[in-house]
């Protein structure tokens, strides 16, 4: 009896310690389970967290990216408007100085009918007592002779010429008074209206100076962001750069290798016509001449193309047509109010009016289109060994290899939603990769 009990009690004692054993890891393995759940949540969140920080810190450089493009239209504009104002006071110099010799002029006019006026009074004062219109017949039958007569009556005739000849001097010289006179208030008017349009502009340019002042502020504030926007935009000039170096490189080596293979022809040609005899020989001689002189044309036009584009070097269209504004120009800069920001353009960014379209500068041949980020479609135009380049288009109606002349239309500028959905083209000019200062070759 002792014995069953003992079994029986040692049995129990193991059921409830296995029992036990087994709640504890359930609820160990529960615990892991709700502990890897919480894990997994919190990660997720973190990385919801890191991509919404990272779409505000991009979409934070993206507004200051555009506030640093709107400073650089504003500071275009405002260059524009003090040309502007300059213009107007030229104009308004012009003017003062014609309105003081029409002034002169007038009173020169003045001068010389008063004294017709005097001139012809006086004569008449003295004529009053021997020569009245009421006794020209008795002055002239009181002739005591036939000659007297004569005399009298040419005499007469004389005077009658001589009052008509002053009147119509003081009739010309009243006409030219008054000529004179309205003269001058035309140039009092337009002096009126000069004026106008400089308050006008300089009221327009204060605003755009206190624009300009808000941008800036705002932009000094900015710190890294700033730092990050003029990075990402040099990024992206430099990557441009890069491409048009390679396709600039690639086309050098295409024309390189075609001139080689024409050398070589031209070399097997000759060597197989001094091989050749007689008629046959000088025939296929001829032969090699046309050809070498077909294959040495396309060098020579190269040449000559070349020749000409220099030529007309600060004569060369602008690339877009009507007015215009350039936004940024060639070269490393450092901007007059940022002094952080230091900008390396390779070419102008020219902003122009709704629906603009970019134009070929000069005659050429279309060597490369490409799209590229931040410059959507980019057209290339070479002329002999100079390339000009237009980025930033948004459809082009040319394509490789066509044939361009001077002032044809390439494709229509983009309207850039960080210029306020105005058309920017950025513009370069290069001799081979070498970059050159646009503003120095067009006009």
């Amino acid at each position: 009896m002792p014995r069953r009990f003992t079994f029986r009690a040692t049995v129990i004692f193991l059921l409830l310690t296995s029992l036990m054993l087994s709640a504890d890891s359930f609820a160990a393995k529960k615990k892991q389970r709700r502990t890897m759940n919480t894990v997994k949540r919190e990660q997720q969140a973190t990385q919801k967290s890191i991509k919404e920080n990272t779409r505000k810190l991009d979409a934070n450089v993206r507004k200051t990216e555009r506030e640093l493009l709107r400073l650089n239209a504003l500071e275009g504009e405002l260059r524009d408007k003090n040309r502007e104002i300059d213009d107007i006071r030229t104009t308004l110099v012009d003017i003062d100085n014609n309105i003081k010799l029409a002034s002169d002029t007038m009173s020169v006019l003045e001068s010389q009918l008063a004294g017709l006026k005097a001139e012809y009074a006086r004569a008449l004062r003295k004529m009053q007592g021997s020569y009245r219109a009421n006794n020209l017949l008795s002055f002239l039958f009181s002739s005591k002779s036939f000659s007297d007569a004569a005399a009298r009556y040419r005499y007469m005739k004389e005077i009658a010429r001589w009052r008509k000849r002053k009147v119509n001097e003081i009739t010309a010289a009243s006409a030219r008074v008054e000529s004179q006179r309205r003269q001058l208030g035309t140039l009092h008017d337009e002096r009126s209206r000069t004026l106008s349009s400089l308050s006008v502009a300089e009221n327009e340019l204060r605003n755009k100076r206190d624009e300009t002042d808000r941008t800036v502020a705002s932009l000094k504030k900015e710190g890294s962001r700033l730092k990050q926007a003029i990075s990402k935009n040099q990024k992206r000039l430099k990557s441009l750069d890069s491409e048009l170096d390679r396709m600039i490189v690639a086309e050098q080596k295409r024309i390189a290798e075609a001139e080689r293979r024409a050398e070589q022809q031209r070399k097997e040609k000759e060597r197989k016509a001094a091989a050749g005899k007689g008629k046959k020989n000088n025939s296929t001689a001829a032969t090699t001449s046309r050809n070498t002189a077909r294959e040495t044309s396309g060098n020579a036009a190269s040449r000559a193309l070349s020749g000409s584009f220099e030529s007309n070097k600060g004569r060369l269209l602008f690339p877009v047509r009507g007015r215009y504004t350039i936004v940024r120009g060639f070269g490393r800069m450092r901007h007059p109010e940022l002094p952080d920001v230091v900008i390396d353009n390779p070419g102008i960014d020219i902003s122009a009016n709704d629906g603009a379209r970019a134009r070929s500068i000069f005659e050429g041949t279309v060597s490369g289109i490409f799209s590229q980020d931040g410059f959507n479609k980019v057209v290339m135009v070479r002329h002999g060994s100079y390339i000009s380049i237009y980025a930033n288009l948004s459809s082009i109606n040319v394509k490789v290899g066509d044939k361009v002349r001077a002032n044809q239309d390439l494709g229509t500028i983009y309207r850039d939603p960080q210029y306020d959905n105005r058309p920017v083209l950025h513009f370069e000019l290069r001799r081979e990769r070498s970059k050159l200062n646009p503003l120095q070759w067009i006009k």
